[in-house]
């Protein structure tokens, strides 16, 4: 009886151990992990904007609705994991549960346990780098696959650049519902709420950082969009505020 309960432990035990691979708490970006500063320097840089909206018609023309500073090196935050999540999702390396829960929720350890199963930072950046998406050390620094490290850098033309092969695959209407999206779980439940069911992106926020990209959908075709915000000297929800306020009058300027 003793051995027997003794195996039935151990399998018990190995049962649960297996279910902790695939399981992971949820970590939202305003959690302490995020807004904790981590090697800030001494004198930080002015509060810096950087953003651009541009619009991809039915025909495949694009018209720039907005733009400001968009070649600015800037800290990502979450935004990166729109470069893991492709990754992913072009190579059919994780499904789109995962994917979905990993965007949604923006949890950190999904996404480093990605890069790290498909090879790193290094083979990320050459897999872009061969379809197409010019990455260098002027645009691209990248150093884990969630964006939580202040070390990483890009600007928005090269998230931009990242959107639009997007929007350009066969796959996209099926990707873009794994980003986050107003009035679901995730972390733009309740924020822009007004264009439920248009708005398809992912979020970024740090320390004195606040981003979000993705895509705006309109009567008249497609918006991609980046905005990264930086060294604030506002609080998180004030910046947030003013992204919304973005991304809403750039829909209604071409609804």
């Amino acid at each position: 009886m003793k051995t027997l309960k003794l195996a039935f432990f151990a399998l018990a035990l190995t049962s649960l151990q297996a279910q902790a691979v695939d399981s992971y708490a949820p970590s939202f970006e305003d959690t302490e992990e995020f807004l904790t500063p981590q090697s800030l320097p001494a004198l930080s840089p002015l509060e810096t904007w950087s953003y651009k909206f541009e619009l991809i018609n039915a025909d495949g023309t694009t018209s720039v609705l907005n733009s400001l500073d968009t070649n600015v090196l800037l800290k990502p935050a979450s935004t990166m994991k729109l470069f893991t999540g492709w990754w992913a999702f072009q190579n059919s390396n994780r499904s789109d549960a995962y994917l979905s829960k990993m965007l949604h929720e923006s949890v950190n350890s999904m996404a480093e346990n990605t890069l790290q199963r498909m090879g790193g930072v290094l083979a990320m950046e050459d897999y872009y780098i061969e379809n197409g998406l010019t990455l260098d050390e002027t645009n691209f620094i990248a150093v884990d696959g969630s964006g939580l490290s202040y070390d990483n850098k890009t600007n928005c033309e090269t998230e931009i650049g990242l959107l639009k092969i997007i929007k350009a695959d066969k796959k996209y209407d099926r990707f873009k519902k794994l980003l986050a999206q107003p009035n679901k779980t995730g972390t733009l439940q309740k924020r822009l709420t007004s264009l439920a069911g248009k708005v398809f992106a992912k979020t970024g926020t740090l320390n004195s950082t606040a981003s979000l990209s993705g895509f705006l959908e309109t009567k008249k075709g497609t918006v991609v969009f980046c905005v990264l915000s930086d060294y604030l000297n506002t609080s998180v929800a004030t910046a947030r505020k003013k992204i919304d306020a973005m991304v809403k009058k750039n829909y209604l300027s071409v609804k």
